[in-house]
């Protein structure tokens, strides 16, 4: 969400119609992967919408090289 309109309930009504949706679909279980170092307060409204950690795991991923950079 915009930081403008964070705090208004939208993210929340917007992850409660997926609900709706999923469960209209037969869908009994519904999984989300979250980044944890996530500032805007995300974990607190998956919270709010009913979700809790099933499970957690780090990801590791090698970063390009850098480039040696001259200073002439």
């Amino acid at each position: 969400m915009h930081p403008d309109v964070r705090g208004r309930g939208i993210g929340l009504a917007l992850l409660q119609e997926a609900f709706r949706v999923f469960q209209a679909r037969g869908e009994r279980i519904v999984g989300l992967g979250v980044d944890t170092e996530n500032a805007t307060g995300a974990l607190a409204l998956y919270e709010r919408a009913g979700m809790a950690v099933e499970e957690s795991s780090d990801v590791w991923e090698r970063l390009p090289a850098m480039s040696a950079v001259a200073i002439a």
